[in-house]
């Protein structure tokens, strides 16, 4: 679905949640799309939600921003994780200061690949 003209993103159950496959650029535009859909996400109360951050090629702050709202706003047992991310988007997450840390401490966790991510949702079970 598209969230923007240069984001695009699709969604995907798995038994412990759901994976958010995102596209293209998360600029400024495509912020407001990506605050509702995680909004949604939100009142589903889905215990490990993983983005795959493999297709995309440029995301912005208030991008990050959004992802640290649906960790901040999430029931107390909903876990975030994030994975695929090449290196400009991890010198971007430094530059930002988002604190990361394991997803079973409450943190945006990171992995590199999407397996690895479902492994952790696994275990988290």
């Amino acid at each position: 679905m598209n969230l923007s003209l240069h984001l695009v993103y699709e969604e995907e159950a798995y038994p412990r949640g759901k994976i958010l496959r995102f596209a293209g650029d998360a600029d400024f535009v495509a912020v407001p799309a990506v605050r509702q859909l995680l909004k949604k996400l939100l009142g589903q109360r889905i215990p490990f939600l993983i983005v795959d951050l493999s297709g995309v090629t440029f995301l912005n702050t208030p991008f990050w921003a959004a992802l640290q709202r649906y960790q901040i706003d999430g029931h107390p047992n909903l876990r975030l994780a994030l994975c695929g991310m090449n290196e400009a988007l991890k010198a971007a997450f430094d530059i930002n200061g988002v604190g990361l840390g394991s997803a079973e401490g409450g943190c945006i966790a990171v992995y590199e690949t999407l397996d690895s991510a479902m492994a952790a949702a696994r275990s988290a079970a």
